[in-house]
């Protein structure tokens, strides 16, 4: 998954396990380069107004690993794909089953389980920042994330159901990954105007449902998501192919 621009770091939970993300030293990288950013660089940058810039701004000037606030990844995101995801409710099965097969890519983190334990941040993967001696983002996290993919892929089936956006999943070369992966897009339309169409909006919840689909069933085989049926979606074979799958409502 995406990780997403909104931020929920209000709400408590108790009892939560969380576990330190894989790439912290390689984020303190990131760190030291977005703290040399002004409030106008950010703005610009960022294409956000000044008062959104000002916060970002102070996320990065008071970072620390080590302090509060701190909350579990996938319930501190609060975008519309996390609405569809509702973390909130698992298991201690189903966040052991999470931990295990959900990955969510960052600029600013690499990538991470989804109870990992996260900062406020905002750092799109496609925003400018350039860590000395890489071109970009991309260029910086790109070994680190797929050597991890790598580590976390299942030994019998290597695949990768891709429910990120374009902007974060261009950093998954399978060039990188072991022979054989297989990554499965995934896309959803919506009957509108007797034409099916991609609303950005419920492509975006359908993603984390998708996820949630995966999680709360316990898949053991990718073509098990084909049976995903959350908000009345259903697979549409005529549009899709062995490595493109689309679902349609």
């Amino acid at each position: 998954m995406s990780p997403a621009k909104l931020m929920d770091f209000d709400t408590r939970e108790e009892n939560i396990e969380t576990t330190r993300p894989a790439f912290s030293k390689k984020t303190g990288e990131v760190l030291e380069v977005c703290k040399k950013l002004s409030e106008a660089e950010i703005a610009e940058m960022m294409k956000v107004n000044r008062d959104i810039a000002q916060k970002v701004y102070g996320y990065f000037q008071s970072f620390n690993f080590k302090t509060i606030p701190l909350r579990a990844a996938a319930l501190a995101y609060d975008g519309i794909a996390y609405k569809g995801l509702n973390a909130h409710d698992f298991s201690k099965e189903e966040v052991a089953f999470a931990q295990k097969h959900l990955n969510i890519l960052s600029g600013f983190y690499g990538a991470l389980k989804p109870f990992d334990r996260i900062k406020p941040y905002r750092l799109e993967f496609a925003r400018k920042i350039r860590p000395d001696g890489y071109k970009d983002l991309y260029d910086f996290w790109q070994d680190e994330v797929n050597q991890y993919l790598a580590g976390r892929l299942a030994k019998d089936e290597k695949v990768i159901i891709n429910v990120a956006s374009k902007e974060y999943s261009k950093v998954v070369l399978k060039k990188l990954l072991p022979e054989n992966t297989r990554v499965i897009e995934i896309n959803f339309l919506q009957q509108e105007g007797g034409a099916l169409k991609q609303i950005v909006v419920h492509s975006k919840k359908a993603r984390g449902l998708m996820a949630r689909f995966i999680i709360k069933n316990r898949l053991k085989a990718a073509e098990e998501a084909k049976a995903f049926d959350y908000e009345n979606y259903f697979y549409y074979p005529q549009l899709s192919s062995e490595d493109k799958w689309v679902f349609v409502r």
